[in-house]
């Protein structure tokens, strides 16, 4: 055969094989169970995340995606009132056709649910428009971290300093601080940071440090956002208790003098449905519960500390046996009355009792940056400033499906913080200017001169006290709607509003030995009322991810700062001030 043949012959075999249907695509079916019944869920959309391959499950829960190019792929199955389930790593080949089976459980829907992934997480998630970290409670296990605030500092685009939360480079009191979507900061702290949570009491966190959704309000630099725990329908529940001195005893030479003790408990709650039934009640679905405790106490690394610390909010030294202690604990209720409601209560409480001196960043006069170490004071710290935070969560949520595309959740909570600043305890009229005393014998020098100098001491006070008393309170109650729906798997609709009433008073006196009321005073109470309303659309065409959204947030300061703007008599006022007060609000009711 000549050579033009043999070409010829072979082009003519490649566009035949070109021509045969599906020789270069593979194929995807199988059938999607419910995890009980076993019976087939019909509607249930089948995805292969990132392309436009997918199915529906027909009415005996068999579904069959074709034209798939080869290639490995994450395939998701989801539909609303189960847990989503994801298959990483599923590979297919040309002209393949793979069979998967996929059982789903029921659940009842929650704005932050869960995914249950089978093999390998993905890297990241190329559908999200927001730059997203997320950590699950088994990542938290295999991490070096105590609480919520060591888990953000190790997040990309996160950093820590005295103390300080700072994301993309932000102010640490620009950032949002929520616990199950309800706001726990304090915004008189300066810190940010309001409530703390033990790393085994979070089922999931996630930082946000930018492109975040319109639900997301009164944050400019990122958004941290906590998921806790649930009890399940299996008792768990542990004990731990770790130190840093291998049993030698306490010794700053050897440790930090650290202690950790936690517990922790989870299941069904056994009282309700023991009760119930007695009584003749019909079965009331499930019920259960979660509870965790933690105490963290420590010397950190200083070598010279105080004796004793003295918290004026507990009136003793009971709850302060070390220098830096930690008191967290959360409890948590959940019923389940069907697969569609969930209805659940819980209570979060957490005090830290402390001489860093970053605890407080409002202070009147201008405290310079450091680690938090009153150096000052390093030889009567018995003197010093003692800070004491305390902060407590009152949250009840429901969660309602009303249709295979159709959810909403509403939540009531009060969150109250306390933050106590002074002398180690010491009442306004125990304060004393602190002295550095001269050692004696007094050195002189220029003695040879008319004017005769003496050398000071080392620089360290060796007698009086701290130069601030502080007290300050924040009690916010919450209202909360968010409805969300689904349209199709290619647009997501979500809308709610939020309307918070907050009474907040603040004593701030800065040397108190000066006069009645300290050499500077800063005294007020007020009521704000906040509040937003929102609404965001996902929608994805033509290879495109479309995230738009529309928040406007109102803010009444109260009847005491528009009072104060209109009274002549408060001279601490710039006139520019208040004309800006007066172009920049309205009045309402």
């Amino acid at each position: 055969m000549r050579l033009r043949e043999v070409i010829i012959s072979v082009g003519l075999f490649l566009c035949c094989v070109a021509m045969l249907p599906g020789q270069d695509k593979g194929t995807i079916k199988g059938v999607v169970r419910d995890a009980k019944t076993k019976e087939g869920l019909p509607a249930v959309n089948v995805k292969i995340v990132g392309t436009y391959y997918g199915a529906s499950s027909d009415f005996e829960g068999k579904y069959q995606v074709q034209n798939i190019n080869p290639g490995s792929y994450t395939l998701q199955f989801s539909i609303i009132g189960y847990t989503p389930v994801q298959r990483t790593n599923v590979t297919i080949s040309a002209g393949q056709v793979l069979e998967i089976n996929q059982d789903m459980g029921e659940t009842v829907l929650t704005l932050g649910q869960e995914v249950t992934v089978i093999g390998e997480k993905p890297l990241f998630n190329i559908e999200e428009t927001s730059s997203r970290r997320s950590v699950t409670s088994d990542d938290l296990k295999a991490a070096a971290v105590n609480d919520v605030q060591d888990v953000v500092s190790q997040q990309v685009g996160v950093v820590q300093t005295d103390n300080e939360i700072h994301i993309r480079g932000g102010r640490t009191y620009e950032n949002a601080y929520l616990i199950d979507g309800i706001s726990v900061q304090d915004p008189l702290s300066g810190t940010g940071f309001g409530l703390q949570l033990s790393t085994d009491a979070i089922q999931e966190m996630q930082v946000i440090t930018g492109g975040y959704n319109a639900e997301y309000g009164q944050a400019t630099s990122g958004v941290v956002n906590v998921t806790l725990k649930e009890g399940g329908d299996k008792y768990q529940g542990g004990i731990s208790y770790k130190r840093d001195d291998l049993g030698l005893g306490r010794s700053p030479f050897l440790s930090f003098n650290t202690e950790l003790y936690e517990a922790s408990l989870s299941g069904p709650e056994p009282i309700t449905h023991f009760l119930l039934p007695l009584l003749g009640s019909p079965d009331i679905g499930t019920v259960s519960f979660f509870a965790n405790g933690y105490v963290g106490l420590t010397d950190d690394f200083t070598l010279l500390r105080a004796n004793h610390l003295y918290s004026s909010s507990f009136h003793g030294t009971r709850f302060a046996p070390k220098e830096n202690n930690n008191w967290f604990g959360i409890g948590k209720i959940t019923w389940k009355p069907s697969p569609l409601l969930k209805i659940s209560y819980s209570y979060n409480i957490s005090v830290a009792i402390n001489q860093n001196s970053q605890m407080l960043q409002t202070n009147l006069e201008y405290v310079e940056p450091s680690p938090g170490y009153q150096y000052a004071f390093a030889n009567i710290l018995d003197n010093a400033m003692t800070y004491t935070h305390f902060n407590q969560l009152h949250s009840l949520s429901l969660v309602h499906t009303l249709s295979t595309s159709t959810f909403y959740e509403l939540k009531l909570s009060h969150f109250y913080t306390n933050l106590r600043a002074d002398a180690n305890g010491r009442s306004l009229s125990q304060y004393s200017q602190p002295i550095d005393i001269v050692t004696f014998p007094v050195q002189y020098y220029n003695t040879n001169h008319d004017t005769i100098g003496v050398i000071p001491g080392d620089g360290l006070y060796d007698a009086g006290t701290g130069f601030t008393w502080h007290d300050h309170y924040v009690s916010d109650y919450t209202v909360k709607f968010d409805l969300t729906k689904i349209f199709s798997e290619k647009n997501k609709f979500k809308s709610g509003f939020e309307f918070t009433t907050t009474d907040m008073q603040s004593i701030d006196i800065y040397e108190p030995w000066v006069g009645a009321l300290g050499l500077n005073n800063d005294i007020y109470k007020v009521s704000p009322r906040t509040g937003d309303i929102y609404v965001q659309d996902n929608v994805t065409f033509s290879g495109m991810i479309l995230n738009a959204g529309l928040r406007l947030d109102f803010w009444a300061p109260g009847k005491y700062v528009d009072n104060a703007v209109e009274d002549p008599n408060v001279v601490t006022i710039p006139d520019q001030i208040r004309q800006d007060y007066r172009k920049e609000t309205f009045k309402m009711f």
